[in-house]
């Protein structure tokens, strides 16, 4: 460095150490009543989420800092709000969650995250990465980045999610998270999804693990069905969380290994809280969203949702709240914020009810962007740029693409023949099939024997009714397409095809009935010539659809908006006998090949515990 430019840094640095130190004057002298504050809440219940328990108290903000709080009747603010006996706790933060798993934009996100309390997040970006790669990480960071949402981005580590079982629009290896993190400000690996490759010391995801290390990130992690050694090897190479964890003893175990465990709504159960409860070392433990589809989102809420749910089931309201805001900021290695304390930033959120927190008033850094129940932060559009808005690469689907095909015509038969007749062709086949409990993202394998009849043009195909035909299409470019049976919801008639789909994304469809092929088609068509989203055909016709044009993924309308679009594909599935007591996520988890226990993806049947492909037929030996 030349003497010029050490000079320039010199000045700099001592130009931000005065204004620093000038900022730090104020602050003590707001605490002396000698300047006014900014921002005084009086009367409110704090919620002390450091020491545990409740205490009446006023609380002051300057410059976006809470400076004091206590009986503050000696001091005076430019603003003040009168808590009324209400309940002030600091802002929500997540530590685990994917931005397009609500299908809005980042601006449309934050609009509905805020007003639930949720004021920081560490987002997985691994979404709009299966699809775009470090282009379509870049946009939604730029797009996050304009709101008055906090959010770190992280640096996708495992696309695909499952490495030669399902194909994706991007691949990341060392060097493309080398040229990610130089291109892109990330502060964790997002989370590392191939269990079973660490566990077996895989060359390739350890590399992208080691990457990240050595750029000073800390690593996130997907664990479902990892445990003993292998749960270990995890956290021996430094992989630090986990969010998938659904058994109380092994939430208990990675506590005890360094884990931050951490749990999202679909796993909190009353043993949960009791494990939870039971832990006498709690820093580590944290509650997630995750993935919180629209519905969800829109209706019951975000992180306030978890925290409310938790407490349902026993545990304690000052503790979940801690669960959701100092223990997750540490997590974040964000040491200025979680707790409602003197030097933390003011995010804030003041509610009526702490057992369901629905805030009245939420400000970030000490401004307001909720106040009474009414969002008032001004949040710009998302815009995206046209590449993503034409990511569908997939042929137009035939009904042919649909017919669970078992074999080729025999070479002594003509494709007009009836039926066959002859004992060396089959008339039943027995096939490997999805088993879905109608509860649970959970599938397992279920073989059924089915009938076999021969097509017009004389191919075997499988009369797999009542049960579901699903089929997955590769959207980013590659032929590959695959077929498979689901049970557990029979006797549906029409089809649904989805662009979101974990983690791919590719183009999935499901159908039953008489005319499954035909209906399968039209909605699968049709999602495409959207440039992505889902839709419900019946009786040859659309009946219901959600454009999804950002991606396939995000749709630009209001929240509002796409909730009605939602709503409506749901209750028309639901009229055509689709059940499930999530149904939105059973479409879009269907093809995800990390989820245990059988999953599709578009190269085939997938079994997760294994981490191989496995043949759709039975064979007789099996």
């Amino acid at each position: 460095m030349g003497e010029k430019a050490t000079s320039e840094k010199a000045t700099s640095e001592k130009a931000t150490s005065t204004q620093t130190a000038c900022t730090l004057v104020q602050r003590v002298r707001a605490i002396r009543g000698e300047v006014p504050c900014d921002l005084i809440v009086r009367g409110a219940q704090v919620v002390d989420v450091l020491g545990g328990g409740l205490a009446a108290a006023d609380v002051a903000v300057l410059a976006g800092t809470i400076v004091c709080l206590g009986d503050l009747a000696d001091l005076h603010a430019a603003r003040e709000v009168d808590a009324a006996g209400r309940y002030l706790l600091p802002g929500f933060v997540d530590a685990h969650m994917h931005l397009e798993s609500s299908m809005l934009t980042p601006g449309n996100f934050a609009r509905v995250a805020l007003a639930c309390g949720t004021t920081t997040c560490l987002a997985d970006p691994h979404e709009i990465a299966n699809v775009m790669g470090q282009e379509g990480v870049r946009e939604l960071a730029c797009a996050a980045a304009a709101t008055p949402l906090d959010v770190r981005m992280c640096a996708p580590s495992t696309i695909p999610s499952a490495p030669g079982l399902e194909g994706s629009g991007w691949s990341v290896g060392a060097a493309e998270l080398a040229q990610m993190l130089d291109a892109l400000p990330v502060s964790a690996l997002g989370e590392v999804m191939d269990f079973n490759a660490v566990a077996a010391g895989d060359p390739h995801i350890l590399g992208v693990v080691a990457a990240a290390q050595d750029a000073g990130l800390m690593v996130d992690g997907h664990a479902s069905l990892l445990d003993g050694r292998g749960l270990q090897a995890f956290r021996a190479v430094g992989i630090t969380s986990d969010h998938t964890v659904r058994d109380p003893a092994k939430l208990l175990r990675e506590v005890s290994l360094g884990f931050s465990a951490q749990v999202q709504d679909c796993n909190l159960s009353a043993a949960m809280v009791e494990a939870i409860r039971s832990s006498r070392f709690a820093d580590q433990l944290c509650l997630v969203t995750d993935d919180v589809p629209l519905s969800t989102l829109m209706h019951q809420g975000h992180l306030n949702h978890v925290v409310a749910h938790a407490v349902e089931l026993g545990l304690d309201p000052v503790l979940a709240a801690r669960l959701a805001t100092i223990n997750p900021a540490r997590r974040l290695g964000l040491a200025d914020r979680g707790a409602v304390a003197p030097g933390m930033r003011a995010d804030l959120q003041l509610v009526s009810d702490l057992r369901a927190p629905r805030p009245d008033w939420v400000w970030v850094a000490g401004r307001p962007v909720v106040e009474e129940g009414a969002f008032v932060a001004d949040v710009p559009a998302s815009a995206f740029a046209a590449p993503a808005l034409h990511t569908m690469r997939v042929d137009p689907p035939t009904e042919r693409d649909f017919r669970l095909a078992i074999s080729p015509t025999p070479p002594d038969r003509a494709p007009t023949d009836p039926a066959p007749s002859d004992p060396a062709v089959p008339t039943t086949v027995t096939l490997r099939c999805i088993h879905t409990d109608g509860a649970s993202f959970r599938t397992t394998e279920e073989r059924r024997t089915y009938p076999l009849h021969a097509d017009a043009d004389g191919t075997l195909v499988a009369d797999v009714a009542p049960d579901l035909t699903m089929a997955v299409l590769n959207r980013h470019g590659a032929p590959d397409r695959s077929l498979g049976v689901v049970t557990g919801m029979p006797g549906v008639c029409g089809a649904v095809a989805t662009t979101y789909a974990h983690d791919s994304h590719n183009l999935v469809v499901y159908g039953g009935g008489p005319h499954a092929a035909r209906d399968m088609t039209l909605a699968a068509r049709r999602a495409c010539e959207l440039g992505g989203g889902l839709v419900a055909a019946r009786d040859g016709r659309v009946v219901a659809q959600v454009p999804l044009p950002i991606a396939g993924l995000m749709s630009p309308e209001e929240p509002k908006v796409l909730l009605a679009q939602v709503d409506d594909l749901l209750a028309a599935a639901v009229a055509m006998g689709f059940a499930h007591e999530r149904l939105l996520s059973f479409f879009t988890l269907g093809a995800l090949a990390v989820s245990p226990e059988l999953k599709l993806g578009d190269r085939g049947l997938v079994d997760v515990a294994n981490r191989r492909l496995v043949p759709l037929v039975v064979e007789g030996s099996e």
